[in-house]
């Protein structure tokens, strides 16, 4: 792996990495807008989707000898990729280090609907350090490429107490763009001479002068800086802008932090997000694509004039489709449901009048698309996932609210089953006017009649229906809608099953004939209840086959099929996609858990393994990759993927049922983990804790009543919080009840480590006795009198390789 990271990953992650080898930065984003980082760490763009466009181009920096006149160019550097922010970090020609921070500004949202959010505004710190024997004398330029993305003509002018280039074009004259200086420059200026910036030789002080009206101006700042031996100084620009005139712009520019304070409140938020739905697993690169897709699924958080939503293109998109809102939902209602919740809501209440959920719609106005299709995927999905928030959430006024839209919904499900008993689709076009279902981007293509996507989807949310009127109470409809769904079923595995090969059709055309296309489609009669457990088991066989498989993840259709091509159909032929790798990890996790863990790691893995080669950047979901090469051929930052990552490790490798009626735990241990952990997860409203371990048999303890497990094992309080174990590679969760502790030390490292495990005395009685299970050994060890205060002072604890130990510490009787 070319970028290097640490530790066992559930918590804190970043990657450093050689400034050569990024072939560009990160995407990071805030309510209001989204910026991308170019491969050289200067800042690329600055997009808004309310104005549909980038607000502003390049912002980059260049630095000269003032005495000489030549360029100081730099070394090579490295990256440091946060969550939050990147780092550059290099020294230049004369000796200086310069410490470079990106990012934009993301507070937590308050106010009573959360509209109360940060203003747009993009960040560039700049730190100089003289860590030589000789004074230096430098002048700075940053140049910012003041137009964006509009194509009218553009007026600037400067604020010299903010020190701030203004501009808007003419075209949007609302849309007024700020790019401030923290320093009074020693000079400016705005100038169509693009080559002053990186001129050969320093063009000395700028003519503090701006041009009224240009095509493609770029503002200019100068600075000067002259360091001792040991010397530091500071500046940072700042980027914003409003859609609501030039007065309104100024107000926003004055109202921004400076760039401590901004930096500082964007790194709590997301310390608090992160902090949510913690998996823990022996697999360091599992639990730290479960991070970093939490922080990838705040990154494309937006707030629309349409209400909150993400975009399906986070730096150039203004539509939010349905399908991903949905997909977005399983994952994200552990994260942040309060976000979840209004982008479901905004579907279900803009239904079309027969009751079917819109394709997508444009988050300026709320335009909506259906392509034409009689039914699509987004109306049984958006079904499934308001059943899942109130499952994750608990909140019955939202079900409540939620039931009546999601009934519609179903009964125009139930409107468009014909022949055969299936749910048919009918679709005048190709491309997005001719395919139903998630691959609907692939030109030329047509896929409709009664696929096994569909009805798949369809069957699945009749069923959850059916659970939403059993919870309400509407045992009537409960009734109806189970039996519509047994009947849908029946008719799945009777009419699109293929009993030879014990694998599902395509689908059905609408002249009766049966496409046997092989794809990653198989998946969904796996992942929503339609495949008994022998077609199942041969589906997910089917699906691990070399053929399908890549270092990266799954095939969209084997490298065997007739219609192969890496890159055929935006590579939904043949390319690879994060999400049927993230789909048939979930399913696979009852049927063949070590295939699970390899989908799950090696997918995330990829994105750090070469970035430059495979056009990646570490910690980032890209879109799709070819499906030879393994480069990224799509979006940098894919919003969709993220949460399906976490959804797949939540509800399939640490088997979680969140949807059931109570919800389950599943024990899912591949063959080389011995334990797996979760912390901070949502159930029903209350946040829940629990481990499995291979004991003699796989064994759960958790802090919930409302998790079907064994009594004794069940405990009330997660402190884990409280708990500390040394080293950069051991783990823990403790839960504790009346009485009693159970701690889970867990080891994320390939060899046997010793750390220390230290909690406070107040959670323990005065009398204990010990239970210790150690893995390495494989059984169980008893003090019958053992002294608290050693884990207050720190208990050694030996961790085998991937391993863990379990510590029972229960009240003495007399």
């Amino acid at each position: 792996m070319i970028a290097r990271v640490s530790g066992p990953g559930h918590e804190i992650s970043e990657y450093v990495i050689s400034d050569r080898e990024m072939p560009v930065g990160s995407t990071l984003g805030a309510p209001r807008a989204a910026l991308i980082i170019k491969a050289t760490g200067a800042l690329e763009k600055i997009f808004s989707c309310e104005a549909g466009v980038d607000v502003f181009r390049s912002l980059v920096l260049h630095h000269w000898d003032r005495r000489s006149g030549i360029p100081l160019l730099p070394s090579s550097g490295e990256f440091v990729v946060h969550p939050d922010h990147q780092e550059h970090i290099f020294e230049l020609a004369n000796g200086v280090v310069v410490h470079e921070k990106i990012f934009m500004l993301n507070g937590k949202p308050s106010g009573p609907d959360r509209r109360d959010v940060d203003p747009p505004a993009a960040y560039y710190t700049v730190e100089l350090s003289n860590d030589g024997e000789s004074v230096v004398e430098m002048a700075t330029y940053a140049s910012i490429r003041l137009r964006g993305g509009y194509e009218s003509p553009t007026h600037t002018s400067y604020d010299k107490r903010e020190h701030a280039f203004v501009a808007y074009n003419e075209e949007a004259p609302d849309v007024v763009r700020m790019a401030a200086c923290s320093v009074a420059p020693k000079s400016y200026e705005v100038t169509v001479d693009t080559a002053k910036g990186n001129a050969a030789r320093f063009r000395g002080e700028l003519g503090n002068a701006t041009i009224e009206c240009s095509a493609d101006p770029v503002g200019i700042f100068h600075l000067n800086h002259r360091l001792q031996p040991g010397e530091r100084c500071s500046f940072f620009f700042t980027l914003t802008f409003s859609m609501k005139g030039p007065n309104d712009a100024r107000t926003t520019l004055a109202s921004l932090p400076d760039a401590r304070t901004a930096l500082e409140r964007t790194r709590e938020h997301y310390h608090r997000m992160l902090k949510r739905a913690i998996v823990m697993t022996p697999e360091a690169q599992v639990n730290r694509g479960v991070l970093w897709a939490k922080a990838n699924m705040l990154r494309v958080q937006l707030l629309s004039p349409q209400g909150w939503c993400f975009v399906n293109d986070p730096t150039r998109s203004n539509n939010s489709v349905g399908r991903d809102t949905c997909w977005y939902a399983f994952g994200g209602d552990y994260v942040a449901p309060e976000f979840t919740r209004e982008t479901l809501l905004w579907y279900a209440d803009h239904l079309t009048p027969d009751g079917m959920v819109v394709e997508y719609y444009d988050i300026r106005d709320g335009k909506t698309e259906t392509y034409g299709l009689t039914i699509n995927d987004n109306t049984p999905l958006l079904i499934l996932a308001l059943w899942h928030q109130y499952c994750v959430t608990g909140d019955r006024s939202f079900l409540e609210a939620a039931y009546p839209k999601a009934r519609r919904a179903a009964e125009y499900i139930l409107s468009q089953q014909g022949d055969r008993g299936l749910v048919w689709c009918r679709a005048d076009g190709r491309g997005s006017w001719g395919i139903v279902g998630w691959r609907n981007v692939i030109q030329g293509y047509r896929l409709d009649g009664a696929t096994t996507e569909l009805n798949s989807e369809c069957h699945a949310a009749l069923q959850t229906l059916a659970k939403m009127a059993a919870e309400l109470g509407d045992a009537d409809t409960a009734g109806k809608f189970d039996e519509s769904a047994r009947t849908l079923r029946d008719a799945i595995n009777e009419h699109l099953l293929d009993r030879s090969r014990k694998l599902y059709y395509l689908t059905i055309d609408w002249d009766g004939s049966k496409r046997t296309d092989l794809t990653c489609d198989l998946v969904f009669p796996v992942l929503f209840g339609v495949a008994d457990h022998e077609v199942a088991t041969n589906i997910v066989a089917t699906l691990s086959r070399p053929e399908f498989w890549t270092d990266a993840g799954l095939h969209t259709v084997p490298r065997t099929a007739i219609d192969y091509g890496p890159v055929y159909g935006s590579g939904l032929l043949g390319g690879v996609w994060g999400g049927p790798t993230f789909w048939f990890a979930a399913a696979a996790a009852a049927f063949n858990t070590e295939f699970m863990a390899y989908a799950l790691t090696a997918s995330f893995r990829h994105y750090a393994q070469d970035p430059r080669r495979y056009n990646t950047v570490p910690g980032q979901f890209s879109e799709w990759l070819h499906g030879e090469t393994l480069n990224n051929k799509g979006m940098m930052l894919s919003p969709w993927f993220p949460p399906k990552y976490l959804w797949a490790a939540m509800e399939g490798a640490a088997g979680l049922e969140i949807t059931s009626r109570p919800p389950k735990l599943h024990g899912r241990l591949p063959p080389g983990w011995g334990w797996l952990g979760a912390r901070n997860v949502l159930v029903r409203g209350h946040k829940v804790a629990w481990f499995t371990v291979r004991l003699d048999e796989l064994t759960t303890y958790a802090n919930s009543s409302q998790l079907e497990i064994n009594a004794d094992r069940q405990y009330d309080t997660d402190v884990s919080d409280d708990v500390r174990v040394g080293g950069d590679h051991a783990t823990s969760i403790a839960l504790r009840r009346n009485g009693a502790v159970a701690i889970l030390v867990g080891n994320t490292f390939d060899r046997t480590i010793t750390t220390s495990l230290s909690i406070p005395a107040r959670h323990f009685p005065a009398r204990c006795s010990l239970r210790l299970y150690d893995s390495l050994v494989g059984e169980w060890r008893d003090f019958p009198d053992f002294d608290p205060a050693l884990l207050h002072e720190g208990f050694p604890v030996q961790v085998s390789r991937h391993g863990f130990s379990v510590l029972e510490i229960c009240e003495k009787t007399p």
